[in-house]
């Protein structure tokens, strides 16, 4: 028996443009079918609306109960429930008289805290007016209210969350988490950079599309609600797993600094296929985070890299010191993601479509077909042939080389690794394959090594700037055979790569690696040359020892712009660690270990005295030649600035004690040489008897000890190493020293924990 909807329901769905009255013509037929001879009530027609795809379920739930007012939020009509909490709920909605999806969350805040969120919440809004981000959604409109409720929108994201996936599948391969964490890190650090913190970094608010993208939900919500999380809130257990122990009875708001140990635990917990405190009790949870350091993740997920591993052991720290200090510096280290990144997501999401996902056979990498290298080959050789270094650069380094050589004799033989590496996917690299050539830069400049390698050395240049940099866990490598790494560009970066060069090549190479740029910086790498024959410490003009690096600059009549940083290094060898042609405004070095017979730093005969800085922080020079060899106008010029070099935490072993910590190299030196250095130094140390100031006479081959009373807070004292290999971080980090100190901190020297990191 037809009988038409009544009244109610069609101005319900017209108010709310759920339907037309055509579609309700459309619908007469299967009204009629599921009737049959008894009465249309309106449940008929609103299931008949659902067969038709006219409502969603949710809708046709609210209008049979009597709650179709509900649907209504604002200029916005629902269409599901994504979520609901104790405090309001999230749905899917679209706006009135349009067809685009936004999302709605709905909270209820107490009396006390309504007017204050609403106006704080503006705030947020106001910061991030504008951003739009891929990995990242944050709300952008506030909805106005009588009601102690704050009602917030933002854009829709069509995934599945995270939670939801690792109950189907378990836990997440490696190479898929480490692209995950890549793309959150990159929209927190964009998060970041417009002051707001995201505060609720959990499994639940991470959305992985069949695109290839995780993107980080709610962002900055969290903060304006609960800014201080505790138990009484009664919160669904999630919402305690990554809570970082300073915020907890501190009233500390979210920092960077809490945000990483939260990715750190949403990593953790994606690796190991469970929480890192397993407990229904929210108390339980936050003690734990409080009192215990989280458990190395390979104890429940054997398979992860060591690198990945350690990286995830540093973000969930339990103290805020010992933690990276930005999204910036994270990523750095892991590399930004890429189209890669996405394919690599994209295939391990559309496993989740099926039934019952099938993970039994590995989830392959992505590789350039040959042709690809072949282009890239091509265009790293005419690179090359564009790019030329004039005699002046390698006359320079010639000098440099002969000289400082001359001064040292012995050093201890030293064998590069030769063992294969692990990559994040399990698998073993070895270093006996053909080289690969370097990729083309991107667009921005950025050269991102995939492989274990090893890449062969070419020439490079950019108009701007130049980035090498390895990804995560794969301990990139760069070899170094009769052509050195050429690098020019406006600023230069070495990230996480090393760069090695093997003793049976041509003996004519004056450094590994040359640059021509305004600034440079080295961070996370090594230079190892394994060329340690004794006959090659002779100081014969026509075996000079090799430079790591040699850096001039591009802007040669004004070079005093330029800066060198290295930070989290390591440099082995018998050359030169840094030969500097020009003379920089400041060289900074933090956590960096030098070894072998060279200098680690040398000005050349065209380094002009200008005014010129050196900070040094927990340096360490183990059996190794001078911390500075100076040339150039700083060392033949009477009344020339002096060099100000402030150490902290550094630590002086030489060789050889008479060889000299600093040496002044002139044909023609000046008289007054005790003023070209200025060093103040705290808690910094030498063995006894180091000389600490000589020039070199080069016509009788000989270095001459100079007075040594400019140089501050120097304690001489006895140093004792961990352990006998000079080339381990480990093994060259200072157990036991006498001597008095201006602090009770740790032991001068590096951090161990920090160098290398990522390449080890």
């Amino acid at each position: 028996m037809y009988e038409p909807p009544s009244e109610h329901l069609v101005r319900q769905l017209t108010e709310l443009q759920l339907c037309h009255p055509r579609d309700l013509r459309r619908a007469r037929g299967r009204v009629r079918r599921l009737s049959f001879d008894l009465p249309a009530f309106d449940s008929v027609w609103i299931d008949s609306l659902v067969q038709l795809r006219l409502l969603t379920p949710y809708q046709a739930k609210q209008l049979e109960i009597g709650q179709g007012e509900s649907l209504r939020v604002g200029p916005f009509v629902a269409i599901d429930e994504l979520g609901r909490s104790k405090h309001g709920s999230t749905i899917l909605a679209r706006r009135l008289n349009r067809r685009d999806r936004c999302v709605v969350r709905r909270e209820r805040l107490t009396s006390d805290r309504g007017t204050e969120a609403v106006s704080q919440m503006g705030l947020v809004l106001e910061r991030l007016k504008g951003f739009v981000h891929p990995y990242l959604v944050v709300p952008n409109e506030i909805l106005p209210t009588e009601n102690n409720e704050l009602i917030l929108v933002s854009r829709y994201v069509p995934g599945l969350p995270l939670n939801e996936l690792l109950v189907r599948r378990g836990r997440f391969p490696a190479t898929v988490v480490v692209e995950i964490g890549r793309q959150l890190l990159e929209g927190l650090a964009a998060l970041n950079a417009r002051s707001v913190v995201h505060g609720d970094i959990r499994l639940s608010n991470i959305r992985l599309t069949e695109s290839g993208l995780a993107v980080l939900v709610n962002g900055g919500v969290r903060q304006v609600i609960r800014p201080h999380l505790t138990i009484h809130d009664a919160l669904p257990i999630d919402h305690y797993d990554g809570m970082a122990p300073e915020l907890i009875g501190t009233g500390a708001s979210a920092s960077a600094s809490s945000e990483l140990y939260s990715l750190g635990c949403v990593l953790w917990q994606l690796l190991a296929g469970r929480p890192p405190y397993l407990s229904a009790d929210p108390l339980v949870k936050i003690a734990s985070h409080q009192t215990q350091t989280i458990d190395d993740v390979r104890k429940w997920a054997p398979d992860t890299p060591a690198t990945l591993a350690d990286s995830i052991r540093q973000l969930t720290s339990p103290s805020p010191s010992m933690r990276p200090r930005s999204f910036e510096e994270v990523l750095q280290h892991w590399g930004a993601p890429s189209s890669q990144s996405r394919s690599r997501i994209r295939k391990f999401r559309r496993l989740f479509n099926s039934a019952m996902p099938h993970f039994a056979e590995p989830l392959a990498e992505d590789r350039m077909g040959n042709w690809v290298w072949t282009a890239a080959a091509v265009v790293a050789v005419a690179a090359g042939l564009a790019l030329s270094y004039d005699n002046g650069l390698r006359n320079e380094l010639l000098y440099v080389a002969r000289n400082v050589e001359a001064v040292t004799h012995a050093v201890r033989n030293q064998q590069g690794d030769s063992k294969p590496i692990e990559k994040l996917d399990g698998s073993t690299v070895h270093q006996n394959r053909e080289f690969i050539p370097l990729p083309e830069p991107s667009d921005e400049g950025v050269i991102l090594l995939t492989e274990r390698g090893p890449y062969e050395a070419t020439s490079v240049s950019s108009l701007r700037s130049l980035t090498i940099r390895g990804s995560i866990g794969v301990a990139a490598e760069i070899h170094v055979g009769n052509v050195p790494l050429n690098l020019t560009s406006d600023d230069v970066v070495l990230e996480n790569v090393t760069v090695r060069r093997s003793k049976s090549v041509d003996h004519d190479l004056v450094a590994m690696v040359t640059v021509r740029s305004r600034s440079l910086r080295i961070s996370n790498c090594e230079m190892s040359s394994s060329e340690v024959d004794s006959d090659l410490l002779e100081s014969s003009p026509e075996r000079p020892g090799v430079a790591a690096v040699a850096w001039m600059s591009t802007q040669a009549r004004d070079p005093k712009v330029a800066e060198i940083t290295i930070r989290n290094s390591a440099f082995h060898g018998n050359g030169v660690s840094v030969a500097l042609v020009h003379t920089p405004r400041l060289l900074s070095v933090e956590n960096t270990l030098k070894t072998g017979a060279g200098a680690l730093f040398t000005l050349g005969t065209k380094c002009l005295a200008t005014e010129f800085a050196v900070q040094l922080d927990r340096l360490t020079l183990r059996d190794s030649g001078s911390m500075l060899w100076v040339a150039g106008d700083y060392a033949r010029t009477n009344g020339a600035l002096p060099i100000a070099i402030q150490a902290t935490n550094c630590v002086f072993k030489l060789v050889r004690p008479d060889s000299g910590l600093i040496v002044i190299d002139s044909d023609r030196p000046r008289t007054d040489i005790a003023k070209s250095i200025e060093m103040k130094s705290q808690d910094s140390v030498v063995e006894p008897e180091t000389v600490l100031l000589a020039a070199f006479d080069r016509t009788r081959n000989r270095l001459e000890h100079q007075d040594d009373e400019q140089f501050e807070g120097l304690v001489a004292t006895e140093i004792k190493f961990a352990g006998t290999d000079v080339r381990s971080a480990i093994d060259s980090t200072v157990v036991h020293l006498v001597g008095p100190r201006t602090s009770e901190k740790s032991q001068p020297g590096i951090d161990a924990r920090q160098l290398g990191s990522m390449q080890r």
